[in-house]
């Protein structure tokens, strides 16, 4: 009885031993070799952004990952787990992504083109219905863009097509796509404008304050009415905010209070306004 207790209890201890470290190689650690692999498989990764000290993290190794509903529905998926305070490739994808809570799951494509988002702790079951769902939807976009050709004179449905690919940091297929609408003949004003107000925010998106500034003057001097108008000048205002440049930004929502007074954006304007006011008057 003895030995057999111990033949049995060394069983377990070799399972327990060699399960976590079968589970951690099934994870990749740089985004490179993930890369890689998708590529050669055309596979999404499902990225894992997750920090020490996140406990809902760990409680995602514990309760999720080792899960056969877990295992199975990404058998075909390419998983990369990353550090966001590494200081070095995790922190990069994490300000990449705008990745500002954990935890985070962040669904690529091969070229690393955002394909859903995922946040939160979830059980097994429920998180690998959200995956299912997210997947779906991104399935169903590739759908429209392929699509897209028999969309010429379809303005709104190009537009949206272009938004979204603003939304998954794909700048390289939304810009092309926004400058077509921003310049085609018969393009209706509302959708010209909203290209324009579109491709503003893509710069932004991508550390470019100079090409959004720029955009929005471009529109400002076709148009000077419509929601698009008035987000963009709010957006500028914003983007010398960020800069620090405190007397442009006044500058640029005094403006805006005096050309769109019943703006639905009037509200955000005074908010922001009076702290402006105040910087720059205890800088005299």
């Amino acid at each position: 009885m003895t030995k057999r207790l111990t033949k049995l209890s060394m069983t377990a201890v070799l399972a327990l031993a060699l399960a976590p470290s079968l589970f951690a190689g099934s994870w990749h650690k740089d985004v490179a070799a993930a890369q890689k692999v998708a590529k050669a498989k055309n596979q999404l990764i499902l990225v894992d952004m997750f920090a020490d000290w996140c406990g809902w993290c760990h409680r995602f190794e514990r309760e999720v990952f080792p899960s056969q509903v877990f295992q199975e529905a990404t058998s075909d998926i390419v998983l990369l787990r990353l550090d966001t305070e590494d200081g070095a490739e995790g922190s990069q994808m994490a300000r990449k992504y705008g990745v500002t809570s954990l935890p985070t799951f962040l669904l690529l494509t091969p070229d690393l083109t955002t394909a859903g988002i995922i946040k939160g702790y979830a059980p097994p079951n429920e998180f690998v219905k959200t995956l299912q769902a997210t997947r779906k939807k991104h399935e169903s976009f590739e759908q429209k863009v392929k699509n897209e050709a028999n969309l010429s004179k379809d303005y709104f449905q190009r537009l949206e097509i272009a938004k979204e690919f603003v939304t998954r940091n794909a700048f390289d297929k939304s810009e092309p796509r926004l400058q077509k609408l921003m310049t085609e003949k018969g393009v209706p004003a509302v959708v010209r404008d909203e290209a324009y107000y579109q491709l503003a925010v893509g710069y932004v998106l991508q550390s470019k304050p100079d090409e959004a500034i720029g955009t929005i003057r471009k529109l400002t001097s076709l148009s000077q009415l419509g929601e698009a108008v008035e987000r963009a000048k709010v957006l500028a205002g914003q983007i010398y905010l960020q800069q620090g440049n405190f007397a442009a930004a006044r500058k640029e929502f005094r403006s805006f209070l005096q050309t769109h007074p019943e703006s639905a954006l009037v509200p955000n304007v005074n908010r922001v306004l009076p702290e402006i006011e105040r910087r720059l008057a205890s800088n005299k």
